[in-house]
């Protein structure tokens, strides 16, 4: 029985032509920050990458942070940003759907001082402007909302979102590494003044990631060390997986228009498959969403016992939620939509990307009605 791996919004598979432009580089020679010869060819191959993604991203090469993850890049804007405007007011911003490494950076200020203000969102996941607009004090120095949730899929207001801060003169970050590769990123246009991204989402490799910060802006260091990144994010930097995000972001440029429409297709043909067992829930906004991602809940079976079927049965899904100690626990992000805890305990993500076809779709619906029937008629 072949696998079918369905849990591209965790990671995607690296594209065999990223992995092509990577090998020369697996060896760089040199360190990039090395002043002899093969050091400069490293920062010279480094470079090139740089003002790559800053072209497609239509911003600096200067304004480019790199680094490993994109819970790093998370960290640095939230609480870099947030010391650096510290002198401005020491209040925050974020949705109640954040990703953990913004939601536990956010707490985090809080333990030292910050206080932090989290906006609801409706049945959808949406966050409506006038939350955010009363969540504003004469204080807020930073608003973090992410553009769309890897969970339900849901995208956010995000250009509205940037004007309302823009016109207070607050830095709005936004984590946006679910849209990169699946809707178009202008965020100049947004009104974005930070913005986090991870080479892996879109066909990159593991272990490359980086940060947009709009030149000018005040942020403070999070991890000492080197000079590197212009003393901004401390580390060697791995020379290879940047040259590989540089070409996984120009291709999912590239092929983004007809993706989308693609796997939006596939992703309603496998809601129209599952739709009728016994009280499965769809979650995420109808229209408003990544055209990559379905979220379900099914509280009819017990929702630990359905991802260990379906892992057997060859489905790579995930459970939206977070496994600790051996123990399922309700998504975080479906409370907050207003799911029971029966509801958000029982909840099963697919993400689809490239990989993906007609025939693993059906496959994957014959195999989720067989280990659902099962356990359900058990």
């Amino acid at each position: 029985m072949s696998r079918i791996y369905l849990d591209y919004n965790a990671t995607s598979p690296l594209d065999p032509r990223v992995r092509a432009a990577m090998e020369p580089y697996l060896d760089p020679g040199g360190n990039p920050s090395s002043l002899h010869a093969e050091g400069r060819r490293a920062r010279a191959v480094m470079d090139l990458a740089r003002e790559k993604i800053a072209r497609l991203l239509r911003i600096q090469p200067r304004e480019i942070v790199f680094t490993a993850s994109g819970s790093q890049s998370d960290t640095l804007a939230v609480v870099g940003l947030a010391r650096g405007l510290e002198k401005r007011g020491k209040h925050l911003i974020c949705s109640k759907i954040e990703h953990p490494a913004v939601a536990r950076s956010m707490a985090f200020l809080e333990s030292v001082g910050f206080s932090v203000s989290r906006v609801p969102v409706d049945r959808f996941g949406v966050i409506h402007l006038e939350s955010l607009e009363r969540s504003f004090r004469p204080d807020t120095t930073l608003v973090s909302i992410l553009s769309a949730s890897n969970e339900i899929g849901t995208k956010q207001p995000i250009r509205a979102i940037g004007e309302l801060c823009s016109e207070r003169g607050i830095v709005f970050h936004s984590d946006v590494v679910q849209s990169a590769g699946k809707e178009e990123l202008r965020l100049a246009e947004w009104g974005v003044s930070s913005a986090s991204l991870a080479a892996h989402k879109f066909g990159g490799p593991l272990g490359a990631a980086f940060l947009y910060v709009r030149s000018g802006l005040p942020i403070d260091r999070v991890i000492f060390g080197g000079e590197q990144e212009g003393g901004r994010w401390a580390g060697t930097e791995n020379v290879a997986s940047i040259v590989g995000m540089s070409e996984a972001l120009e291709i999912a440029e590239k092929e983004r228009l007809g993706e989308a429409v693609r796997q939006r297709e596939l992703i309603e043909t496998l809601w129209q498959g599952i739709a009728d067992l016994p009280g499965v829930v769809r979650w995420g906004h109808p229209v408003e969403r990544l055209p990559n991602t379905l979220a379900v809940s099914c509280p009819e079976v017990d929702g630990e016992s359905l991802l260990i079927g379906l892992d057997l049965e060859g489905l790579a899904v995930s459970g939206g939620s977070a496994c600790s100690s051996g123990v399922l626990k309700p998504s975080p992000v479906l409370l907050a939509l207003g799911a029971s805890k029966a509801e958000a305990r029982s909840m099963v993500r697919f993400s689809i990307g490239k990989g993906i076809g007609r025939p693993e779709i059906e496959e994957c619906i014959r195999r989720f009605r067989k280990v659902f029937l099962r356990q359900w008629s058990g």
